[in-house]
């Protein structure tokens, strides 16, 4: 997990129709293409349910080989403007349709490196973005999304909106088992989110190799017992898939089976390596393939947890 310095930040303006101290912050980082605007209107809806401020990020993008060389401060000083204007209208539109509390800002650099500075210095509660899925070309994919950088550097939760994603409510929450600790870690995510939102959780694991069908099956029972106990409505399932596929591609297959809003996953709280990149993960392919908007949860998110309460 990096550490970063504080950060300056160009601060617009803020739009109240409510009045709170010590709310939760939800960040949205948004470039205002339409998959952005819709992340925008997707973390609206949190904040609604979630009683949280919405913080609107617009990053002016920094990092190609000619911007650093030739730097322009007079083309620099119209495009924060621009995004300051453009964020202004965004934050009034959202704060009097969901009756909620935004503030914008703006800074300059890398746009995966800018968002995990802000989560940091804001200390926001949730990250909500939109993605376009696998990048197009060589280079990115060697880089790698933006949503997916995001994800491996920031510590709260993120949740990434591909394609037509769109969140009217979430009541079937798809919680895929894994035979490792990681998944135990998301168990009481899952319920505060369940909780939040009245939603049913959905535990699924899929047998793939025969030595860890035990240890699947007697923690995915474990699961079902610890979550009815404390009042959370869940149903289990146990998959032992005909074709070989990857867990990525299995997850989002059933979830589009069942009805899912949402998948929760744990991710590694790290910065991806060269192999993740060339040969890919289960986390990233979640990113770039699942057009059902998909929560990623760094383990132990202790710090987190209130946010999601009741």
């Amino acid at each position: 997990m990096r550490s970063y310095k504080k950060m300056m930040y160009f601060w617009d303006s803020k739009f109240t129709t409510m009045s709170q101290q010590q709310t939760p912050k939800i960040l949205v980082p948004t470039g205002f293409s339409e998959q952005s605007i819709k992340a925008a209107e997707q973390a609206a809806y949190f904040a609604k349910v979630m009683n949280a401020k919405l913080i609107l990020l617009s990053v002016i993008e920094r990092d190609g080989f000619f911007a650093r060389i030739f730097e322009d401060k007079e083309m620099s000083g119209k495009l924060r403007e621009k995004a300051r204007t453009e964020l202004k209208k965004l934050a009034e539109s959202k704060s009097k349709e969901f009756g909620i509390e935004v503030e914008t800002a703006v800074s300059e650099g890398v746009v995966y490196e800018e968002i995990a500075k802000a989560a940091e210095t804001l200390d926001v509660d949730l990250v909500v973005m939109g993605t376009n899925g696998k990048p197009g070309n060589i280079r990115q994919r060697m880089i790698g999304s933006n949503a997916y950088r995001v994800v491996t550097l920031v510590q709260p939760p993120v949740v990434t909106i591909k394609g037509d994603a769109e969140i009217s409510e979430i009541k079937n929450l798809v919680f895929p088992v894994m035979a490792d600790r990681k998944s135990r870690e998301k168990t009481g995510m899952a319920m505060r989110i369940a909780r939040l939102f009245n939603a049913h959780i959905h535990a699924v694991t899929f047998v793939t190799k025969d030595s860890e069908k035990e240890i699947l099956v007697r923690q995915i029972r474990q699961l079902e017992k610890f979550i009815t106990e404390r009042g959370v409505s869940v149903s289990t399932e146990v998959i032992t898939p005909e074709n070989r596929k990857p867990i990525a591609k299995l997850t989002i297959e059933y979830a589009q089976r069942i009805g899912g809003d949402m998948i929760l996953i744990t991710e590694e709280g790290e910065e991806p390596d060269l192999a993740d990149m060339l040969l890919g993960s289960d986390v990233r392919d979640m990113l770039y393939y699942s057009d059902i908007p998909v929560m990623s949860v760094t383990p132990s998110p202790d710090k987190f947890k209130s946010v999601f309460e009741r």
